[in-house]
């Protein structure tokens, strides 16, 4: 089959502007920004006190980040950061196939959540009834506006932001929660997971030993972040000079 330059150039493009977007290349550093360091106090101070109010459970320290884990360097107002330090990372809690329905709330897998991201139409949907829903959400809770969902299992990495007034439910073990309490900007984590770097990183082992995006895998994931202005400068830049731009 014939490959269409023009296609490839535009992916090529798209990943290319990811790569600068996520390197600190693509949009310059304002100095008037609260620096990232800034914003990962505020993000400890406000886990201390989810976990004190017994919102978010207590996990164990991740490790300290080390300078050969660093994959490249970044500006001088960012920081390096494990994802699950800026997140509470978790998933749902599970239902049985005999709970599946035909019609009532969506129930997604990682399958319906590749097929929203590309804009097609889900292929032989699940719903859950009403009762099974709200069963699960006095355990699990609901995903709140901006968290962000990653598949685990198929396509890794797929990123879907949890949109205002969405009621669904999801497959325990098939997509990973990322819990945004701290509101980082959701779109410039969506763009992360999918720059090259990401997408490499996550899909590393494959078809050996990892097949699967787990929880501690997650924890575990590296992300540069930036002060918070900056990432919205990043995301608006990023959509802007992407022509093959899909909502994230």
């Amino acid at each position: 089959m014939k490959t269409n330059s023009l296609d490839f150039d535009a992916q090529a493009l798209r990943e290319k502007i990811l790569d600068l977007a996520m390197r600190g290349k693509l949009v310059p550093q304002d100095p008037n920004d609260e620096p990232a360091s800034v914003l990962l106090e505020k993000i400890k101070a406000e886990k201390a006190e989810l976990i004190k109010e017994k919102k978010i459970k207590k996990t164990k320290p991740l490790p300290p980040i080390t300078d050969d884990e660093k994959p490249f360097d970044i500006p001088d107002s960012w920081e390096w950061v494990r994802l699950g330090d800026a997140f509470e990372i978790t998933s749902s809690k599970r239902v049985m196939k005999k709970e599946w329905r035909d019609t009532g709330i969506p129930f997604y897998r990682a399958r319906e959540i590749v097929s929203i991201k590309e804009n097609r139409p889900l292929k032989d949907p699940i719903f859950i009834d009403e009762k099974t829903y709200a069963d699960k959400l006095k355990v699990s809770g609901k995903p709140e506006v901006n968290d962000i969902l990653l598949t685990g299992v198929g396509t890794l990495g797929v990123p879907y932001i949890v949109p205002k007034d969405k009621k669904f439910y999801f497959k325990d073990g098939n997509i990973i929660w990322l819990k945004n309490f701290a509101q980082i900007n959701a779109s410039y984590i969506s763009y992360y997971v999918q720059s090259p770097y990401m997408i490499k990183k996550i899909n590393n082992g494959r078809g050996t030993t990892v097949a699967t995006l787990t929880i501690v895998r997650s924890n575990n994931l590296l992300v540069p972040l930036p002060p918070l202005l900056e990432q919205s400068r990043n995301i608006y830049t990023t959509i802007r000079q992407t022509s093959d731009f899909a909502e994230v």
